[in-house]
């Protein structure tokens, strides 16, 4: 962590320190303002922390321009690997369903329009773990959270010795939505009409309505709506008898091909093209996890640029799909299986295409035998297996209970900083946090806005 970022971060704790009895009341103000403007998953408030997470204008700036970087990279290996079966099926693991959504024709040009690059800061830089392709979350919850945090007098006290702005990703990704409609679709309307498309029984629910508040308000009529209950007329996608010109498809396809028989219009409509679905059936290409073992494999990353290699070299863990194959390691050439169940606690497990830290083993905190449980049930799935990140804790005082007791504590805590990319640039990010080892809100990870420290370098 930089000098300048620990100094403002002390300043921030010492403001809550100096007045614990107010400290109190404002979290409890933290609390029921979520609570009242529904910035939740499900029920529970997203945020637990006073302190909200913060950055220096020199990190955040690295952080874009390793993005911009790594984005190319993939683009440049997509272009000159992505029309070869084999690397599509056995290196990325696409299912046979999967490859025919993703060869429907599409007028969008991009791969992810809208897509999240997972990362965690380690002690001096960060190191991105996997790519959201698909249906980045997250959004309108931490435009919301930044409002919230602004109105709490300890950070209108702290701004006045620390500057700080706030890069608003709802900001972003409605102008990416519209530019794309515009400059790629060749969407006509000056102003189109948005669904966003979902079940509606998710604890996301909120952020979708929170959504469609703000295009609302900033001129773009907007309808929240499940995919059941679409309509298709004339090739047009309706959404509660509207017609729809840009679908915000927040749906994954995974979900839509467990139903697809119940939502034949989700489909029509894609296919005909007037309604403009973003982000495209597309995704898949660059949505699974095991696209980072084309980027850390030497057998693709020689048609990468220098810069982009030492992008990948320095923010992208080693990466594999789990299988019985011979690898490099380091410049090792080892036994895939075996070298991972002899070194566990160097490696992670994760399933190919799974969201909220589920059916993922950490080896580390894994006893030998369940180590092995669990290479014998990911060898016979899609998963795969990622090199450990050397997590850096950060230090927030927080209020703790133990033993029916309350305190404000030091508690170190994982920050999970995922900047939101809209094609080659980045528009905010999100940041969750965890006292334990997984960040992912579904896992109980808290979620806090980021500000990013002004006239700090």
């Amino acid at each position: 962590m930089s000098s300048d970022l620990e100094v403002a971060i002390s300043h921030y704790h010492r403001l809550i320190a100096d007045d614990l009895t107010a400290a109190e009341s404002q979290l409890e103000e933290l609390q029921q303002r979520q609570l009242d403007q529904r910035v939740t998953f499900g029920e529970r408030a997203m945020a637990h922390s006073l302190r909200p997470t913060f950055l220096t204008e020199a990190r955040y700036n690295s952080v874009q321009d390793t993005v911009y970087l790594i984005r190319q990279a993939i683009l440049l290996i997509a272009a000159n690997f992505f029309n070869d079966r084999y690397v599509l099926e056995a290196e990325l693991g696409l299912e046979e369903w999967e490859l025919e959504l993703a060869s429907m024709p599409t007028n969008v040009i991009r791969l992810s329009a809208l897509s999240r690059m997972d990362s965690f800061l380690t002690t001096n830089s960060f190191k991105f773990v996997e790519l959201n392709g698909e249906s980045p979350a997250g959004i309108a919850y931490i435009h919301k959270l930044a409002s919230i945090y602004e109105e709490l007098a300890v950070f209108r006290e702290f701004v006045k010795k620390h500057p700080v702005r706030f890069v608003s990703p709802m900001v972003h990704t409605l102008a990416a939505l519209v530019q794309v409609y515009h400059e790629e679709f060749d969407g006509r309307e000056e102003r189109p009409t948005f669904a966003i498309v979902d079940n509606l029984d998710v604890p996301t629910i909120h952020e979708f309505n929170l959504l469609k508040a703000y295009f609302d308000r900033m001129g773009f009529p907007t309808e929240v709506v499940a995919p059941q209950d679409l309509e298709c007329r004339d090739g047009w996608v309706y959404a509660n008898g509207r017609r729809i010109d840009i679908l915000y498809r927040r749906l994954l396809l995974n979900e839509f091909y467990a139903m697809k028989d119940d939502c034949k219009a989700f489909l029509d409509g894609y296919v005909a093209q007037k309604t403009c679905y973003l982000n495209s059936f597309r995704t898949k290409l660059v949505h699974k996890k095991s696209l980072f073992a084309l980027l850390t494999n030497e057998r693709y990353t020689s048609v990468l640029t220098a810069e982009q290699r030492e992008a990948v070299r320095n923010h992208i863990p080693w990466t594999r799909m789990l299988r019985q194959e011979q690898t490099t390691f380091r410049g090792l050439r080892i036994d895939l299986l075996e070298f991972v169940r002899a070194n566990r606690k160097y490696f992670v497990l994760k399933p190919n295409d799974e969201y909220g830290g589920k059916d993922v083993t950490l080896g580390f905190t894994a006893s030998q035998s369940e180590w092995d449980a669990a290479l014998e049930r990911a060898v016979h799935g899609r998963y795969v297996v990622q090199e450990v990140v050397d997590i850096h804790r950060e230090p927030f005082l927080m209020k703790t209970e133990a033993d029916g007791a309350t305190s404000w504590e030091m508690v170190p805590t994982i920050i999970d900083l995922d900047p939101y990319l809209n094609g080659p640039l980045m528009g905010g990010c999100l940041t969750r946090t965890s006292a334990g080892n997984l960040a992912n809100v579904t896992a109980g990870g808290g979620t806090l806005p980021m500000f990013i420290l002004r006239h700090t370098y």
